[in-house]
């Protein structure tokens, strides 16, 4: 049987549990156990149990799922991982190399905030509505910009609230006017962030929300200046 490199996603609160900056160290879930995903998979409680005793010293912790941009590893206990009743925890010292340094830049001002592993399945079971896997090979875990694969799913996105859009709007235009980053590539994510963001508010202003009937008029005008804020 071939197996396959899989990527999973966590999304929300919770998934990041302390950042310290001064040390570099950011802890928090690279996976969650019990919970149906967008593919209709359920990670079963244990299933990261051999490949932690297994393969553990061969665990890195990524950027974007690149493996040319590696921020910790196993192999000198820079990562830490364990799996608890929760899903699967990390505690990771990043590297204090130029992207490194952005990457935790990026944890403070809260636009990475959603954590993707990296896998193969080795043990599966179809249920009725969902399918269970039971043993996992874990190769990565990775800081991403989004909660789902490299190519971030659009069902992921759109299971946002208004509120939290508007939330990363804010945070993201921060992160640009602040200029506090090292490497050039950081900018491109963080204007294609931006313009994500800037389709779903398109979408999102033409439907009526309980945050439009609350406070409306800081709503549109946020949405209206983002295609002005990119264009200059």
């Amino acid at each position: 049987m071939k197996h396959i490199l899989e990527y999973k996603s966590v999304q929300g609160n919770g998934m990041i549990k302390d950042v310290d900056p001064k040390k570099g160290i950011v802890t928090g879930y690279f996976s969650i156990a019990g919970n149906i995903d967008s593919d209709g998979d359920v990670i079963a409680p244990g299933a990261f149990k051999k490949t932690l005793k297994e393969n553990y010293r061969r665990i890195k912790h990524l950027y974007q799922h690149d493996p040319f941009r590696p921020l910790s590893g196993t192999t000198d206990g820079r990562l830490k991982l364990e799996e608890d009743s929760k899903g699967l925890y990390f505690e990771s010292l990043i590297s204090q190399t130029s992207y490194g340094r952005d990457v935790i830049q990026l944890y403070q001002d809260g636009v990475l905030d959603e954590h993707s592993i990296g896998f193969v399945t080795l043990r599966s079971s179809d249920r009725i509505k969902y399918r269970e896997l039971t043993e996992l090979k874990l190769f990565e875990g990775s800081s991403v910009t989004w909660g789902a694969n490299e190519l971030a799913r659009v069902t992921d996105v759109k299971s946002m609230t208004l509120e939290n859009i508007l939330d990363r709007s804010e945070r993201t235009i921060k992160s640009l006017r602040d200029g506090r980053y090292e490497t050039d590539e950081v900018w491109d994510m963080l204007e294609l962030h931006l313009k994500q963001l800037q389709k779903i508010f398109a979408e999102a202003g033409t439907k009526e929300s309980k945050a439009e009937q609350r406070d409306p008029l800081p709503i549109k005008r946020n949405w209206t200046a983002l295609p002005d804020f990119l264009n200059n």
